[in-house]
């Protein structure tokens, strides 16, 4: 049967070939073809036989259409144009060129019904189809917008719409948007009711990466919403504020399908009032523009600022946000700032911040900070910081500290360049400053020291931070008769390193001494010390360390112990009286150290 087909059309092309010089003269497109019959034949093989038969070419993209769906059909007399119409059905036009036709895609048809409404009426509504154009399926959750009225809405799990639109005299346009399909815009007839079809062609594919899991998954660049009841991911870039808590719990899955849909349109504007995030002047396209002043009655969804956006409860800015942002509790915005942020509860920065951001509770930025952050409890760049951070609790810089940060509790970065001031200090490496009860520097000083001297012949002590600047955690016990006390403290120290071997070490420590007793705690005894001391490394852990020291003990009220007026060293031992509650002298210390 095929050797017959075969013989058929080399028949057909040789009397096509004995008379193709008045065929030549013809339209390409206007040659008839003789009577063909095709079953199940690819439609890029029934492209090539025509072409046989007719003595032409096909010139087309290799992406245009499906080469391997199957065709069948019957031809009898039909012209190429004719042909190429029943095969593709309107969906791509041809062009000839020489003994050439060239296959491209159509553009997007637009049917219009067109009943008029009368001249008075303000508005007029266009309602239609949305189709892909390779599969003819329909195309649901695609953005229809005016770009110039502002106004837009969704296809729905059909693929209809039905979009309200201003009357005006100059030509009107719909521009449908959808991801993974390209931009398509159509012309309509202004102040016309009318239904009309739009086909979209989906956005070529070949480089981007699939993911397929079980129910549940969720790829961590990807966003999750509800459409028609059943979950759709969207696969999305790191950082966006729909991703953000506030704004999984805040924006409707309608507003985060259009912020997909229309990623590319962005446009200004001088003013917008929204009511809630969706519900303002600019209806669900404000996540596109930005806006000169935007006032959000209790909150706003919008595409970005620049000057001065005020709101009730929550700002959300999905990119650059620039000049005054105030609100009564949390702002959010998705690319970087700069200027000053302000809020009850939090500031939400997905980018970098050059300039103030002030919270009631925290301040919370992914990207760099270079400025100042205030916050009742917290502070945390997950960047670097160059400047300051202030909270009452904890502040966390986690790459790099080039400022100060001053915490009520505890401050938290990799590397310090800076100071921490602070109950307790924590880096990684340090270059800086920290000041503070407990300073912990992974890659610093950790040194744990055993000592004795002229108060407390047993006493340990452990130092921390770096050679800049440590800190000392003390403690000892005098188990004497006429002199048993016991010794708590704290201190701060600095080494200057002569060589590899010999160093200097100046501290400064306060004691608290309880005398014959834990039942004295409650009386003032402290002991004021300048320690100098020289220290002599002996190994990678190990090193010995003594010196002079001066010491100024105060007291609020004398405690006689076996009938003696305590003092902190012997009787005999060299003092001065600086006053009735005050005395002074030269002590020393001599101390094992373990590194």
């Amino acid at each position: 049967m095929k050797y017959i087909h075969f013989v058929y059309t080399l028949l057909v092309a040789g009397s096509l070939f004995i008379a193709q010089s008045p065929l030549r003269a013809q339209d390409v497109l206007d040659r008839q073809v003789p009577a063909l019959s095709m079953h199940e034949q690819r439609l890029d093989d029934v492209l090539q036989t025509i072409s046989k038969v007719g003595n032409f070419y096909f010139s087309y993209s290799s992406g245009l259409f499906k080469k391997d769906s199957l065709v069948s059909m019957t031809l009898e007399h039909k012209t190429i144009r004719q042909i190429l119409d029943t095969l593709f059905r309107g969906r791509l036009e041809y062009k000839v060129n020489g003994n050439y036709i060239i296959l491209r895609k159509a553009p997007p048809p637009v049917i219009t019904s067109p009943p008029h409404t009368g001249p008075e009426d303000k508005k007029y509504v266009v309602k239609g189809i949305i189709l892909d154009e390779n599969t003819g399926e329909a195309v649901s959750q695609a953005s229809v917008y005016d770009k110039q009225g502002l106004i837009a809405t969704l296809s729905d799990s059909g693929g209809f719409f039905t979009i309200r639109l201003k009357n005006r005299s100059s030509p009107a346009a719909l521009t449908v948007s959808k991801e993974l399909y390209d931009d398509t815009t159509v012309k309509i007839e202004p102040g016309v009711n009318q239904k009309i079809t739009i086909t979209v062609s989906p956005t070529s594919i070949s480089k981007k990466m699939v993911t397929i899991g079980p129910e549940g998954y969720l790829p961590s660049d990807s966003i999750r919403v509800e459409l028609d009841g059943a979950p759709v991911y969207l696969r999305q870039d790191p950082i966006r504020v729909e991703m953000s808590g506030l704004g999984k719990l805040l924006l409707s899955s309608k507003l985060k399908i259009q912020s997909i849909n229309l990623r590319k349109y962005f446009i200004q504007q001088p003013f917008q009032l929204s009511l809630v995030p969706g519900l303002g002047t600019q209806g669900i396209l404000s996540p596109q523009i930005t806006n000169k002043l935007s006032l959000n009655i209790i909150g706003g969804y919008t595409a970005g600022l620049d000057g001065v956006e005020l709101g009730g409860v929550i700002n959300i800015d999905k990119k650059k946000v620039q000049g005054l942002q105030a609100v009564g509790v949390a702002n959010v915005v998705g690319g970087p700032l700069k200027g000053v942020q302000l809020a009850g509860s939090h500031n939400i920065v997905l980018d970098s911040v050059r300039g103030l951001q002030a919270a009631g509770i925290g301040n919370f930025d992914k990207g760099k900070l270079k400025g100042v952050q205030l916050a009742g409890i917290m502070n945390k760049v997950s960047d670097s910081v160059e400047g300051m951070q202030a909270a009452g609790i904890i502040n966390i810089a986690k790459l790099q500290m080039n400022g100060v940060q001053v915490a009520g509790i505890i401050n938290i970065t990799h590397k310090l360049k800076g100071a921490q001031i602070g109950l307790i200090n924590i880096a990684d490496t340090s270059e800086g400053y920290g000041i503070g009860l407990i300073n912990i520097v992974k890659h610093g000083m950790h040194e744990i020291s055993l000592f004795t001297n002229e108060v407390t012949p047993l006493n340990i002590a452990y130092r921390s931070g770096n050679d800049k600047l440590y800190t000392i955690l003390l403690a000892g016990y005098n188990p004497g008769n006429d002199r048993k006390s016991y010794l708590y403290g704290f201190g701060l120290g600095h080494r200057f390193h002569l060589n590899k071997t010999l160093s200097l070490n100046p501290e400064l420590t306060n004691e608290q001494l309880i005398v014959d007793g834990w039942s004295n705690y409650k009386y003032t005894n402290f002991i004021s010390k300048f320690n100098l001391d020289l220290r002599v490394r002996l190994g990678k852990y190990f090193s010995l360390s003594g010196g002079p020291s001066l010491a100024i003990y105060s007291f609020d009220k004398k405690i006689t112990v076996n009938g003696h007026d305590f003092s902190p060293v012997a009787d005999n031992y060299g003092s001065w009286r600086i006053s009735d509650k005050v005395t002074g002298w030269i002590g020393w210390r001599a101390s094992i150290n373990f590194l």
